[in-house]
């Protein structure tokens, strides 16, 4: 169970939470304590432990949907079909074009955790505004999900997700960022917990004959290149450590280009 987030706290409930007995010996610098937040050899306070939960929740890929026209992502080249039991839906879209958006998992409204849409600041960018967002829903509906929704101009992809045993079934933070840069790269900075989960997603443009995207401390990336012009990405990272954890998002750029830059929106939503 998790530790209280405020007051009183003691070293029985941490070293409980921890997978000890209680009234056991246990010491503060004891390595399994301090693992529930992830402090190593560093020094700790009990107000460090507010909140602290030694479990870690699950994730799995469940599919796509995706169009190469105007309009909502509804193509289903694989029917997404959801697991029996309570848990977290996410979908990840990457959309061409900005503006409204809205999703519905089978009918029912979606809750937007992040959402980034305007052009970039930085000169020297083409001044699109693609949309990088993340919707979930706690639900127990099983089988087939229908996702319906609004938004997207030409090239456009959503990606779902399952959550279970999170602690909580809504994130604990959210993050969006844009590229600072004229270069092929990204980066986005999540305030991670101890074995919490960060899903991500991304839409950049396909230029300069791209080959790829790699995204730095993602445990299992979902990427889909269309018409060698956008490419539409999400990932996950589960069991992250305690602190500031970067993704950064890179284009490997064809074999006649060495450099140019490019549109990054990113989004991301974690759970504990």
């Amino acid at each position: 169970m998790t530790l209280p987030a405020s007051g009183q706290i003691s070293l029985n409930q941490i070293h409980v939470e921890a997978g000890g007995s209680t009234g056991s010996q246990v010491k503060v610098s004891d390595t399994d304590v301090k693992a529930i937040i992830g402090a190593n050899n560093s020094n700790t306070a009990f107000s460090d432990y507010y909140g602290a939960n030694a479990s870690q929740p699950s994730v799995s890929y469940k599919g796509r949907q995706f169009t190469e026209s105007n309009g909502f992502p509804t193509y289903q080249p694989v029917a997404i079909s959801l697991s029996s039991g309570s848990k977290v839906v996410v979908v990840c879209l990457q959309l061409g074009g900005s503006g409204n958006t809205f999703v519905n998992l089978n009918g029912s409204a979606m809750t937007l955790a992040a959402k980034v849409d305007t052009a970039t600041p930085v000169n020297g960018i083409v001044g699109f505004a693609y949309t990088s967002a993340i919707y979930y829903q706690t639900t127990t509906a099983t089988g087939t999900a229908s996702i319906t929704g609004n938004g997207g101009t030409g090239r456009s992809n959503l990606t779902v997700y399952e959550i279970t045993g999170a602690s909580s079934n809504t994130p604990y933070t959210t993050d969006t960022a844009q590229q600072t840069n004229l270069d092929l790269s990204a980066s986005v900075t999540v305030a991670s917990q101890y074995n919490g989960l960060t899903i991500g997603s991304v839409i950049t443009e396909d230029s300069f004959s791209a080959t790829g995207i790699s995204i730095s401390n993602a445990d299992s990336v979902e990427q889909f290149h269309m018409e060698s012009a956008s490419a539409h990405c999400s990932w996950f990272d589960a069991a992250t450590p305690i602190g500031n954890r970067t993704y950064t998002i890179t284009q490997t750029p064809g074999n006649n280009v060495n450099s140019g830059s490019t549109l990054f929106q990113i989004t991301t939503a974690s759970w504990k």
